[in-house]
């Protein structure tokens, strides 16, 4: 079968493949409990990730194109020796077919330097595909975050309990809830609030919203809150030396 020409750049300047790039954001989550729950859905995502993309520093985004056209993105943050995988998805027509390790692995070269001695992510546990390839990659779990819904337990809020509680854009653009100074909440869609203090929980008036978080809700069960499981994620890490040699080891088609 005749080999497509396929070209890996860095996604450095706002350009049209940025409709492209938000839309395949929107898969990462598509099988999952968290789909549309997450700030990719979110009408301002696209004005914060072309932030994303002029933060050089610690942000750095490859694309993939195959006959001229974009078929996938990858987006590393780097944090001191670290280069975390925050996310890389591929259109439905271009997985199962080898591309992914091609892809990640020439991006990995491009992206490298000495400096970086680990690699990380972030992976949903009922994303077994996924999960297994990252194993085989050297990678191994070091925590792990259980995502939950959280059922009001109707309690009433007053004036006294939800002084301080404001509604604002935080500084990506994100309409937040802040008590006081601090942010405890995202907004998302204006149907899902994303809760990141739970200390604070009794003072958001959710009304007709779905409250998800990531925090530990073993003190809300107690206050009598209902909590349902929707997802679990694993952070995963290894060696990045580990993780190149890896992919060199593996016959995917576009190797």
């Amino acid at each position: 079968m005749k080999k497509e020409n396929i070209q890996i750049t860095r996604y450095e300047r706002v350009d049209d493949d940025l409709n492209s790039i938000i839309s395949l954001h929107k898969l990462i989550s598509k099988d999952t409990n968290l789909n549309e729950h997450l700030i990719y859905f979110d009408t301002n995502f696209k004005f914060y990730f072309r932030n994303i993309i002029t933060n050089k520093i610690t942000d750095e985004i490859y694309v993939i194109k195959i006959d001229d056209v974009l078929e996938g993105f990858i987006h590393f943050k780097i944090f001191e020796d670290t280069l975390f995988l925050n996310n890389i998805c591929l259109n439905n027509s271009c997985q199962g077919k080898g591309i992914g390790s091609f892809f990640l692995k020439h991006s990995l070269m491009l992206a490298y330097k000495e400096s970086l001695i680990n690699f990380e992510l972030d992976v949903f546990l009922s994303n077994n595909k996924a999960l297994k390839w990252y194993k085989k990659l050297g990678l191994k779990t070091i925590k792990k975050s259980v995502w939950m819904e959280i059922n009001d337990n109707h309690q009433k809020l007053n004036n006294e309990t939800s002084t301080g509680i404001y509604y604002l854009k935080d500084g990506n653009g994100f309409e937040s809830i802040f008590f006081k100074t601090n942010k405890i909440a995202t907004i998302i869609n204006n149907k899902t609030i994303l809760i990141h203090d739970l200390n604070f929980i009794d003072k958001i008036q959710n009304q007709s919203y779905i409250l998800v978080t990531n925090q530990d809700v073993n003190e809300l069960i107690k206050k009598n809150y209902k909590c349902s499981e929707l997802e679990i994620s694993t952070r995963m890490k290894g060696s990045l030396k580990e993780v190149l040699h890896n992919l060199n080891q593996i016959n995917a088609k576009y190797s």
